[in-house]
């Protein structure tokens, strides 16, 4: 009975923890863009498996709680996760829009938390990259903008694909995701570079996963992990790729929203 109890409220303790972080980041994001109107706000990583999926989710919804109209989109047209964490269908979604097969209205899933609308990525794109570059995305951005008081853009990694850097002129800012212990100094200084040479704004860096008693500093990066993985993310979002990801297990399910349904949500596991 005392190991159960014991486990019982470190558990409780890490759910408190993540709980505060998330709401740290909402705030922070809060100070940093102090402009009037709809927010838009894209969170990225420099390599695939740094959480930026989670993250985007949980601060979306954190903001959602604080009485803020919130839409998370999943930009990630190749490899998209949103719809697993919230337990939706991810089609039909923003690529169908985009091709003109769907409504707008057809396809954003409202209030999937109170105050959170959720757009998926839709179904698999031949020409991702077309489609993020295209003027009807940055117009249904921008038509958006008047629905919303924050967008949240979860996008696929800088130093694999393009298309984070394409979107740079439609976002006020950006998010960079890191896990101390396999993010590599230069592949995270690679995507910071990127990220200033389009001329992006940089609102921070969130180490995902850090342990709370240890102290991981930006100097210590250069001790994760290992440059050659790029070698396994040649194939990101092809169809070996996509096979793979089918058969792995479901990202780990975020603490925050496990914490906050239990008072007043659906079963949803994000």
């Amino acid at each position: 009975m005392n190991t159960i109890n014991q486990d019982k409220k470190a558990n409780n303790n890490l759910l408190f923890t993540a709980k505060e972080a998330y709401r740290t980041i909402r705030t922070n994001l809060m100070f940093s863009l102090a402009k009037k109107g709809c927010k838009t706000i894209m969170f990225t990583s420099s390599v695939q498996g740094e959480g930026k999926t989670t993250t985007a989710s949980n601060v979306a919804f954190s903001i959602a709680r604080s009485n803020k109209k919130v839409l998370l989109i999943d930009v990630d047209l190749r490899r998209p996760h949103v719809h697993r964490l919230v337990k939706l269908s991810n089609t039909p979604g923003l690529t169908n829009v985009l091709s003109g097969f769907n409504s707008l209205e057809e396809v954003i899933h409202k209030e999937v938390f109170k105050g959170l609308d959720v757009l998926c990525a839709g179904t698999i794109s031949p020409n991702p990259s077309e489609l993020v570059a295209s003027e009807e995305l940055a117009e249904l951005l921008e038509k958006l903008k008047a629905d919303y008081n924050f967008i949240i853009l979860d996008t696929p990694p800088v130093n694999i694909v393009s298309d984070a850097l394409t979107l740079m002129p439609y976002v006020d800012g950006v998010v960079m995701i890191a896990r101390p212990n396999y993010t590599a100094r230069k592949e995270l200084q690679n995507a910071i570079g990127q990220i200033n040479l389009v001329g992006g704004k940089i609102l921070g860096v969130v180490a995902n996963g850090a342990q709370i008693e240890k102290k991981y500093g930006y100097g210590r990066y250069g001790r994760y992990g290992r440059y050659g993985r790029y070698d396994r993310y040649g194939s990101y979002g092809t169809a070996s790729s996509s096979a793979q990801e089918q058969a792995a297990p479901a990202p780990q399910e975020d603490v925050s929203e496990q914490t906050e349904k239990t008072e007043e949500e659906p079963k949803e596991e994000a």
